[in-house]
């Protein structure tokens, strides 16, 4: 996988970055979620500049089938309602 400048690791899928960012690399004043996050941001046109993006706290295995359920579920009712 590929680091940023900060040194956490992301990668790509289409225009959007994918990051593990470790709370321990967080400031107290950004650490809102108390625990490691996943942030999800999309390139800004062209060039590799980001838009600020989500953030999903890393707090059980749970949550990570909760977002590809949540993933697979918008697609197939999008794909069907088209």
């Amino acid at each position: 996988m590929k680091k940023d400048q900060a040194n956490h690791l992301y990668t790509e899928v289409e225009n959007i970055r994918i990051t593990y960012v470790p709370a321990k690399d967080r400031g107290k004043d950004a650490d809102w979620a108390g625990s490691d996050v996943i942030r999800l941001q999309a390139y800004k046109g062209v060039g590799k500049s980001l838009h600020m993006g989500a953030e999903m706290p890393v707090q059980s295995p749970t949550a990570f089938v909760e977002l590809i359920t949540a993933l697979c579920q918008a697609y197939s009712q999008g794909v069907r309602s088209t």
